[in-house]
Parts: C-alpha cells; structure tokens; sequence
C-alpha cells in the first residue's frame, strides 16, 4: 500500500430550494491521485464516505448555520475538524500522523500479528453491537457484461426460416455490452440475522437500458413467430442437448416465447425480470440484497471472514501501528502460504479492544472453476473493502462494504429439436434442427452499502417498524444528476455519471 504524506480536499458550495450542498474531492497533493472511502462526518446528523474516486457529497435539509461543521479523517493522518464556513474556495490539507509507538502500548501489546488476528476472533459479543438497532443506509448495484462468444452452428433444419443465414443475423442483433445499476436509500432495522430484518425504502432508481431489453424481447418474439406459423397443430418437441431430454407441448413453448432456446445467461435473464416485476419483487430483491451482506459477515456471535476463519491459510505481518482518528491501530498485512489461500490484503485492529474495523483484500487466483458437459463457469476476480464504525457508542456496526465481483460463463453444447406430432400415423417425426451452440459472457456485479447512522432500537420499537413491502423505483435510460438532489448519497463514479443509452 502507497504511503500517503498528505490530503488535499476540494471543496464548493451549492445552493439549492430544498437547502444547501458540499462536493469535494479527496487527492493526494504530492501524486494528484484520487484518495477513495474517507470518513466525512458532520454536527447536523448527515455523514457521508468519498467514493472510490475521492468524491463526496453531503446534503444539509435547511441553510447553513455558523456553528455547523465537518469532522474529516483519512486512516494515518490527523483529523481535520472545520467550520462550513470555512470551505469555500478552499484548499484543505490533512497532515500524516506520527507514529508514536508509547510505552503503554508498547507494554500492554507487545503481541505477533498472529496473536493479534487470534484475538479479533474473540468476545465478539462485546466489540460489536449485535442486537437490533436501526440504520440509514444507501445501497449501489451495478451489472455489466461482454459477449465474448454468441453463435449457433446449424448442422441440419427442415424448418426453412431456421437455416444458418437466420441465427447468424439473430445472434448480430444481441448487445455485445450491457451495464444497469440501481440505487436505493432507506431505512433497515434488524440485527445480523436472517429473520430479524426489516426494510423501509424512500427512494430508489434503476439506471437500465431498456432498449436492449426490448431487443431481446423482439428475439423471443420472431423466434415463436416462426414456430407458430411453421409447425402444426398437436405437436409437441422433444429437446435434447448431449444426455438431456425434454418433451414439451406446442402450445406450452409459444406460451413461453421458447425459454429452451433464451440466452443461457442467469443474471441478463435476471435483469430482464427485473425491469418487469411488480413493487414487490423490487422491495423483495433491496431486502434480500441487503439480508445476504449481514449475514455473511457475523454468523452465531463469530465473525464470517475467511481471512480470519481460515487463518491457517494465511502468514500475517505487522506492518505498523497507525491512527484512525483517534484510536491506535494495528495495520496488518497477509497473504498467502499456500494455494488454499485465495486472498492478499490488510486489515486495521483497534488495539484497545481488538476489534477489527477495516479491511481491504482482493483474490490472488481463481476463486471457483467449474466445467461439465459443456457448462463452464469461473469465479476470476473479487475485491472487498469494509469499515466498522462505533457511531458514538461502546460497540462497532457495519458502516461501509464494496465488494466487486468478475466471472464467465459458457456453454458448448449440441442442441437438437424434434418437432413430433400426437395424431400422424406411422412415423410422427414432422421437423428438426441440428447443431451446436457456443455462448461465452464475462461479467462483473459490484454492490456497495454506506451506513450514514445507527442507533439502538427495542424489541418493541423493531416490531413496531413499518416495512414498505410494496415499492416501485424509478427507471431511467441515463444518468439523472438531478434524481438524489436533497438527498446525502455516496457520489456516482464517472462511469455511472456516463451512462445512458442514446
């Protein structure tokens, strides 16, 4: 990791109806690089973290006041604390903080970094706020994929519309790219179980190129068109692809716009689905989203980490003492020691409590392979970054996760479709096509989750949540930096600000 000597925000000031805005951006002064997932706290309750090109923006709901300030901090350098007005037109700084190995925690610690990870896994009971508490979050999804391989090889077809020339210009009309992301905020209350979750949204977006979904749409369409007019009454088709075999009635696959046959692709059908259900499906997908991050990093009072499950995987290295804000923390880096060991990174230790309060780590080979009959699929690429914050009590709770995730899927099969009739005598065989099919995707999903705030809630106060259960997010066909104006957000990265499909 790149030491840092020095922080240099840029700030401005908008003013707007609904009340008043900050932007600013987090650069290193000596490279000019961007500083991502720094901390900007306020005194009027709203706070933020920079996105991972240093940007940030937080919104105040009524004027500015004089008293009104912001808390910055950046692991290893000194906090800044400053008054709003302060800001404008500014050039602010934040100086590296000396490392000061002191007597007490010399004394007091002087442990191995394998003793230190061994006491993380400790008393999680006590480092972490486990019961029910309620939490203002904003959640970030995007999806992108690249058709790396989109052909079918016709080897024989009755079916005169069918023939080679048709599935060439066919699979030419599929998007060679395709990229949503949608954005939600709300309130969830809970705690790090499966069956304790509630939701409450307030405002949520799909960015999706509905364009592209209707292409696809058309392709289902033409193709059942065509079997419609082409095939007869009191038939049914027996689909086999290598050993798999299936039967299914005419009517059954023009009802279904011929599913068999629909891109192989989980998550592009999953997208197409998305843009069709209803408020309940929307509501469901933010809840389950956000049930499956919490309960992956906390399960039965234990932290559900890898690197720290699986330590014996892992050589640890204490690289320094250093600050987050105020507190001392050990930076710890790992790697590993055998080809079992998928991860390298770092992670940051309170070494009051030691409690772990940020980790970074990326996968250094592939995480899953899988090939069978055709089917293949890799897991090639993971990066994960998260902070726990105490948000002004005794115990840590989850205040920031990105995890991005890189995949491909294929499929190289034989496909072969008989057309049979119920009521023909003799030999019921009416149409077929022979061939191969060749799809190959590669793939990427990133989620991301700030916590702006936390507080304890009773078990009456959880029961008494209202869930929404039924939401319907807003779509958009490009990027609408006007959608969140109001609201304190992590700030789009550019490549989401670009996004539009006209």
């Amino acid at each position: 990791m790149k030491k840092i000597r020095l922080c240099l925000f840029l700030f401005g000031c908008v003013f707007g109806a609904k009340g008043q805005e900050i932007q600013g951006q987090l650069l290193d002064s000596l490279t000019q690089e961007r500083i991502p997932f720094a901390t900007v706290l306020s005194n009027f309750g709203e706070n933020t973290i920079s996105n991972e090109e240093g940007k940030f923006r937080l919104i105040r709901g009524t004027a500015f006041q004089s008293s009104d300030s912001l808390f910055i901090s950046c692991m290893g350098y000194n906090e800044k604390r400053l008054a709003i007005t302060e800001l404008a037109d500014s050039l602010l700084y934040l100086s590296p903080k000396e490392i000061e190995l002191n007597a007490v925690i010399l004394s007091q610690q002087n442990l191995s970094a394998e003793e230190i990870v061994k006491r993380t896994r400790e008393n999680v009971a006590q480092k972490y706020d486990l019961g029910l508490s309620k939490k203002t979050f904003f959640l970030r999804e995007s999806f992108s994929q690249r058709w790396l391989q989109r052909d079918m090889a016709i080897k024989k077809s009755t079916i005169n519309e069918f023939k080679q020339s048709f599935w060439d210009s066919l699979f030419r009309t599929i998007p060679e790219k395709d990229t949503w992301h949608t954005e939600s905020l709300g309130e969830l209350a809970g705690d790090w179980s499966e069956e304790q979750q509630k939701l409450h949204l307030l405002r949520a977006v799909d960015l999706a190129d509905t364009v592209n979904a209707k292409g696809y749409e058309q392709i289902e369409e033409k193709i059942t068109s065509i079997l419609d007019e082409s095939v007869k009454e009191n038939s049914y088709f027996k689909f086999k692809s290598g050993i798999f075999s299936t039967k299914v009635d005419r009517d059954e696959v023009i009802e279904k716009e011929l599913d068999t046959l629909s891109l192989p692709e989980k998550e592009q059908e999953e997208k197409r689905k998305a843009e069709q259900e209803q408020k309940e499906g929307f509501y469901k997908g933010r809840k389950n989203r956000l049930t499956e991050i919490f309960t992956s990093l906390i399960k039965r009072d234990r932290l559900d980490i890898d690197v720290l499950t699986k330590s014996h995987l892992y050589n640890y290295e204490l690289v320094n003492f250093t600050y987050r804000e105020d507190l001392p923390v050990y930076h710890i880096r790992f790697t590993p020691n055998s080809s079992k060991g998928k991860y390298q990174g770092s992670m940051y230790v309170d070494a009051d409590s030691f409690s772990l309060i940020q980790l970074e780590y990326d996968n250094v080979q592939n995480l899953r392979d899988f090939s069978l009959m055709g089917f293949s699929f890799s897991a090639y690429g993971r990066s994960v970054k998260l902070k726990f914050s105490s948000f002004n009590k005794a115990r840590y709770q989850l205040a920031f996760l990105t995890v991005e995730t890189k995949f491909k899927t294929g499929i190289d099969r034989p496909i072969k479709i008989v057309e049979k009739n119920k009521f023909v005598k003799g030999r019921r065989k009416q149409n077929e096509l022979k061939g191969e099919v060749h799809f190959k995707l590669d793939q990427k999903s990133s989620v991301t989750l700030v916590i702006f705030n936390s507080e304890t809630v009773s078990k009456e106060g959880f029961e008494n949540f209202e869930e929404t259960k039924v939401f319907k997010a807003a779509q958009r066909n490009a990027y609408d930096p006007k959608f969140w104006e109001g609201y304190t957000i992590i700030e789009p990265n550019e490549a989401i600000k670009a996004f539009t499909t006209n």
